[in-house]
């Protein structure tokens, strides 16, 4: 009797000692998820977003710029351009500005009747016109007026298929200011959001 009610103690040990190594594995397990915010493998989990910039891209006014009013604030006009296929467009111009007359940024400024028009007409052209996907040909264009001041060279890089094209945007992001849309010069986004912001800090407030 005592070998049989040996065993029954060794089984129940036995179970035990099972028992408590699956709980610590599953609380280790547990914690596992908590700390990556999916499983344990990670699969599943979302990507982390970056930080919001905090720049205001469509920026309600009443107020009606125009082309004097632009310029008279210091801004550089070398070109105006031809409106005829800007769809609802008043006018359009091309130039420069920044403190440092040796260092100057180059913008497009498309004016239209009013807010609401720059913002239903003037910025699904404008989406096209900005960034990596820009349309800078006159094949893909909606509007081809300006391609040439739209485009930038970048010749001479190793390993790039775009050597010798002049097909990268100059432009890498827009923004509406009351009845303008307004093309800023960046290599990137937060570039041109930043001289997008320049250019307004000069301009009338409203």
């Amino acid at each position: 009797m005592e070998t049989v009610r040996g065993g029954y103690i060794r089984l129940a040990f036995l179970f035990l000692t099972v028992a408590l190594v699956s709980a610590v594995a599953v609380a280790c397990g547990s914690s596992s998820d908590e700390s990556t915010g999916g499983s344990a493998s990670g699969v599943g989990a979302a990507p982390e977003k970056p930080a919001a910039s905090g720049f205001q891209k469509v920026r309600p006014t009443d107020h009606l710029y125009s082309v004097d009013e632009v310029d008279t604030a210091g801004f550089k006009q070398s070109k105006e351009y031809d409106v005829a296929g800007l769809n609802q467009a008043t006018a359009a111009i091309y130039g420069f500005y920044g403190l440092d007359p040796y260092s100057r940024q180059e913008y497009e400024i498309r004016f239209y009747k009013s807010h609401a028009d720059a913002v239903q007409y003037g910025v699904p052209l404008a989406e096209e016109s900005v960034g990596e996907t820009a349309k800078l040909t006159e094949e893909e264009a909606t509007w081809d007026e300006g391609l040439r001041e739209r485009r930038e060279c970048q010749g001479n890089v190793r390993g790039s298929h775009h050597i010798g094209k002049c097909l990268f945007a100059k432009h890498y992001d827009f923004a509406v200011l009351g009845n303008m849309v307004v093309l800023c010069q960046g290599h990137d986004v937060a570039e041109s959001d930043n001289n997008c912001e320049q250019l307004f800090k000069i301009l009338p407030k409203p």
